[in-house]
């Protein structure tokens, strides 16, 4: 019944109308480019990059732009979203990210990709707080006590890496998966107290210290993916847009630290357990425009 039964669900059909819209906006824009003059340099864009790609496949642009949309928006909004509210609720890194971000941005005389990777205590505030708040499928919460800047539910086991099992197989310890189930990998290890020490706690310091010790300095940076750190997945199929997030990320928090003041108005923000851990949206921020040395603001641009 479900090919006869979805057309009429107001849902889905809802969600017809708002590809087909995206369509009208899309389709438009991707004739003009096909038709315009061979030296006309195209727009180094994901519409360019899904268009030419397709070779001579029957392929909906508009569908995958939406799919992009989809994968990499809220994920990353959520990410900033939930580091802000971190940093927010432990002030005491401001002022330290403030210096990292300006002597980083002087060395190299503005942005260089070499700068985003030398922001250090940056990416580890950035993977200390992704730590606390997996974006992925959670049971229910369990009873832990409150942490700042975490809801109850911060102990609550959370679910990564979720995948459809396409024939049958039987795990080294005899659980046999048979065709068509979908199964995750649990990302509980992220606040095990045997991984990590205080796991309940925010130390944006935790993976600077980390990547100070002998052979280290890679294995914990925000992008590096391991058994004990699944917030991107793992192997071969982890996700490939980790990389553009992290810079992106880096890029936004210099500015909204470089650039403003930050303060909770209210209770602390704490996250949100659903379906997944989510940054509370009414949540109430207070912040203010600061001044700005004139050299570093010539340099961030």
């Amino acid at each position: 019944m479900r090919p006869f039964v979805h057309r009429f669900v107001p849902l889905l059909r809802y969600q017809r109308s708002l590809i087909k819209h995206a369509r009208l906006i899309i389709e438009p824009e991707l004739e003009a480019r096909r038709k315009a003059r061979k030296d006309v340099v195209k727009p180094q864009d994901s519409l360019s990059w899904l268009d030419d790609t397709r070779g001579d496949r029957e392929f909906d642009v508009a569908r995958g732009q939406l799919f992009l949309s989809l994968a990499a928006i809220h994920t990353t909004s959520t990410v900033l979203t939930s580091i802000m509210y971190d940093l927010v609720a432990h002030p005491e890194y401001i002022d330290d990210l403030r210096e990292e971000i300006t002597r980083v941005l002087k060395e190299d005389g503005g942005w260089k990709k070499t700068s985003l990777y030398k922001m250090m205590l940056m990416d580890s505030c950035m993977k200390e707080s992704q730590r606390l708040h997996v974006l992925g499928p959670s049971k229910q919460p369990l009873s832990v006590p409150d942490a700042p800047g975490l809801s109850s539910s911060a102990d609550t086991p959370t679910a990564s890496m979720n995948r459809r099992v396409e024939a049958p197989m039987t795990l080294s310890d005899g659980t046999h998966l048979p065709k068509g189930v979908f199964v995750a990998f649990s990302s509980y290890d992220m606040r095990d107290g045997d991984v990590f020490k205080n796991p309940h706690e925010f130390n944006g310091r935790r993976f600077l210290d980390l990547r100070a010790q002998p052979g280290q300095a890679n294995r914990w940076q925000f992008v590096t993916t391991s058994p004990e750190y699944l917030s991107f997945g793992h192997g071969k199929h982890s996700c490939p847009g980790r990389f553009f997030a992290s810079n992106e990320i880096k890029i936004a928090l210099a500015h909204l630290l470089m650039k403003y003041d930050w303060k909770v108005s209210g209770a602390p923000p704490k996250s949100l357990l659903e379906s997944r851990f989510l940054p509370d949206p009414k949540a109430v921020v207070a912040c203010r425009t600061r001044e700005l040395d004139p050299e570093i603001a010539i340099l961030m641009g």
